[in-house]
């Protein structure tokens, strides 16, 4: 297995919550109110899972390594990627912030969760297709099977120091609890 099908197969998860997401955003906007827990879920799954574990992964292993290898020729793509990371923990951090007050029945922590919501999901969703299709098929044609093999010890490394299959085996669980409330 190469670096880069661990991080699609992450995606496979983080696209899961994802889709819960939208159920969210669309009883949102439909005047509903899903319980508040669902959002606490969602930000700790985003920020453990999503942000991390997955993100480092690509912003502190696979990034630097492709761009060390195309000698500056991907930076603006690179840089677009991480921004857009950047962009998602900013929108979370807005989501957060806004569980207490949405707790309330508060039409403004409300608006902010919903306009938030859909921001992260929208760029999540196109950003991960971006990864999927273009990054990840680079990243296999150009990086050597050394190369790849060091990435992968990395991502094995990485992987156990965060806490293994557990981690895995928390956030499955986390989408599973997120479906059920957001049913």
């Amino acid at each position: 297995m190469k670096a880069t099908e661990i991080l699609a197969n992450e995606h496979r998860l983080i696209l899961k919550a994802l889709d819960t997401f939208t159920l969210a955003k669309k009883r949102l906007e439909n005047g509903e109110h899903p319980e508040g827990t669902f959002f606490e879920k969602a930000v700790e799954f985003s920020k453990t899972f999503s942000d991390k574990f997955h993100h480092f992964k690509e912003e502190y292993l696979l990034f630097g390594l492709l761009a060390q290898k195309k000698d500056g020729a991907l930076d603006l793509e690179i840089g677009a990627l991480r921004y857009q990371h950047e962009r998602n923990r900013f929108f979370l951090k807005n989501i957060e912030q806004s569980i207490d007050g949405y707790d309330l029945n508060n039409e403004i922590a409300t608006t902010t969760i919903l306009e938030n919501l859909a921001s992260y999901s929208s760029i999540l969703r196109r950003h991960i297709y971006k990864e999927d299709h273009i990054l990840f098929k680079l990243a296999d044609q150009e990086l050597s099977q050394e190369e790849h093999k060091s990435l992968l010890e990395q991502f094995e490394f990485e992987d156990q120091k965060a806490g293994g299959q557990r981690i895995y085996e928390h956030n499955r669980g986390l989408v599973v609890e997120m479906e059920r409330i957001v049913q």
